[in-house]
């Protein structure tokens, strides 16, 4: 996988890692009742659900992708157009979207476990979680290289991603004052974010416009030659 690729991947899920979703919602409100010493034990389990999550999804989504690369090579092509398409449409919608306030949080006092199972339920029903792992990932995946290989350093750099999103949340939850202070900041945040977004779709668009142009000369070069 290309270095390049891999940190577009890298900034584009940092970016939806830091933008507060259900998962960042639920994790606040398991951190906002242990307070400054043990807000982030508290959001431990949902942390670790979530990620568990996250490798759920990784794995029904390679199978699948394999599977529509090896007999619909062609479809993929469209996928992937599709990806960058909502990429930039998500950039766009954000600039006018509606935020989450992490303020309006409600506070639930549960153990490891509980918080486990939140986390876990939260992000396997997330609609949004089912859009990012069959359109988002697609364009960043080479159909001509190791898939597994491929997929296994994709779901790494989202474990990161989403731990490093979490905890950031995680640690203003415990020290509950800071919320209203990190709601106020997501405005400025939601711009950054809003043009990360449309510059990785403009740069994704440019790199399979690229690797179109090679096959198409490759191909004719093949031509040629037969």
């Amino acid at each position: 996988m290309p270095y390049e690729t891999i940190l577009l991947f890298l900034i584009t899920d940092l970016t939806f890692c830091f933008t507060p979703g259900p998962a960042t919602m639920v994790t606040v409100s398991h951190a906002l009742p242990a307070g400054r010493q043990g807000g982030m034990r508290g959001a431990l389990g949902p942390i670790v659900g979530i990620n568990v999550g996250n490798f759920i999804w990784y794995a029904l989504t390679a199978f699948g992708l394999i599977a529509m690369i090896q007999a619909f090579p062609s479809a993929y092509a469209v996928l992937r157009w599709l990806g960058v398409a909502y990429l930039a449409w998500l950039g766009v919608a954000m600039l006018s979207g509606a935020r989450q306030n992490l303020s309006g949080s409600a506070a639930t006092a549960e153990g490891f476990k509980r918080g486990f199972l939140s986390g876990l339920a939260v992000h396997m029903s997330n609609p949004k979680a089912l859009f990012f792992y069959t359109v988002i990932i697609p364009p960043f995946v080479d159909p001509a290289g190791n898939l597994l290989v491929q997929f296994g350093i994709l779901a790494g750099l989202t474990i990161f991603t989403e731990t490093a999103g979490l905890t950031f949340y995680a640690a203003l939850a415990s020290r509950a004052r800071s919320l209203g202070r990190a709601d106020r900041v997501q405005d400025i945040f939601k711009y950054v974010a809003a043009a990360v977004l449309i510059c990785v779709a403009l740069v994704m668009a440019f790199l399979n416009l690229e690797e179109a142009g090679m096959a198409l000369v490759f191909n004719g070069a093949k031509g040629g030659f037969g």
